[in-house]
């Protein structure tokens, strides 16, 4: 069966496959035809990501053309990870602080005010930390949906 890998760019390739293909061995192939090393590919099936250990017959929805998205994620160094995190922290402390507020308004309803404090507290890092884990095609994938958003409204 023929499948269509769809880059976040607009560019499609057809691959040749069986269901007994594994994901791993997609993303083999991927990397012959488009140089993408396969630790830097995620493939998506309708926004959900395939496992590398299964094989496509384990997705009953996949058949002969079936359209996967690829997101590339990008290697980013050490010291650049570290970078973007602090200017984002910087940046985003006071940004953070409406999210913070509104998040403390809504809990302290539920919770004491040492709670609270404590559960926004976590909120904050965590949300941070997430942020600051997402890859260029994830903030790309974010923005395009935004400005689509706000094109249809």
């Amino acid at each position: 069966m023929k499948i269509i890998i769809k880059v976040l760019q607009g560019q499609e390739h057809t691959l040749e496959v069986t269901g007994q293909t594994s994901v791993l061995a997609v993303k083999e192939q991927l990397n012959k035809v488009l140089n993408i090393p396969v630790n830097q590919q995620k493939l998506l099936l309708t926004g959900r990501p395939l496992t590398d250990d299964k094989s496509l017959c384990d997705y009953p929805s996949i058949k002969d053309g079936t359209k996967l998205n690829l997101i590339v994620k990008q290697e980013t160094s050490p010291a650049a990870k570290s970078a973007f995190s602090k200017s984002f922290e910087k940046v985003g402390e006071h940004d953070l602080s409406i999210l913070r507020e509104a998040a403390y308004k809504f809990l302290r309803d539920f919770y004491s005010e040492s709670e609270t404090q404590r559960i926004v507290d976590e909120f904050g890092k965590e949300f941070l930390r997430s942020v600051s884990t997402l890859s260029l095609d994830d903030y790309e994938r974010i923005a395009t949906s935004c400005l689509e958003e706000e094109r249809n409204s």
